[in-house]
């Protein structure tokens, strides 16, 4: 997780420093990019209607293993694994809303899939499963314009959801999974997007 956050800093250096060449640069009508995010590796597509709107399909997942991240939960012992697996798709629409400010756009869509947890904490055995569709998306993205050629962006949002289905044993472990808010109705979405523009 560091790596992925010293690399979209560094993306986000780059694409600061390109923008001041802004005048050499062609708009693109369509673009394909690869992007991660905590919720696995994605195929997205782009269709820019105009200079500073455009239309993203994008699709992904990850197998089942270790989740990338993991919370703290108090009634757990310190070596309970969190396992997780995820596919989605989702169509969302980015605009540019300030005209002179090209590097950042806002960001909403409606999204489909599930996002499977598995905690085991010695021998108790507990799921909380997003399965509820569609879930809403908003959010911010930070990077280089519609250009065409190589482009490379940061988005940051909440993906808003009608939150997980639990199940496990009850008692005070399952009470904490409940209340712990990495399994809450609103989860947040970094994810870092290169691609190309053409």
């Amino acid at each position: 997780m560091k790596r992925l956050f010293v690399l979209s800093l560094a993306t986000l250096f780059l694409g600061f420093n390109s923008f001041a060449q802004k005048g050499e640069k062609e708009y693109a009508n369509y673009a394909i990019g690869l992007g991660l995010s905590p919720f696995g590796g994605g195929l997205n597509l782009t269709y820019h209607h105009t200079e500073r709107t455009s239309f993203n399909i994008g699709f992904g997942g990850f197998a089942e293993g270790e989740a990338p991240m993991s919370p703290t939960i108090d009634e757990l012992s310190e070596d309970f694994t969190l396992t997780a697996s995820s596919s989605w798709m989702g169509l969302f629409l980015s605009h540019q809303p300030f005209e002179n400010v090209a590097w950042f756009r806002v960001n909403t869509g409606l999204a489909v899939g599930s996002i499977e947890n598995t905690i085991v904490d010695g021998t108790d055995t507990f799921t909380a499963n997003y399965k509820e569709n569609p879930v809403t998306y908003f959010g911010v993205n930070i990077g280089t314009p519609a250009y065409k050629g190589l482009v490379y962006g940061l988005d940051l949002g909440m993906l808003f959801s009608a939150g997980p289905e639990f199940s496990g044993p009850t008692g005070d472990k399952m009470e904490a999974i409940k209340d712990n808010p990495f399994f809450g109705t609103v989860l947040p979405n970094f994810q870092l997007t290169v691609g190309y523009g053409f």
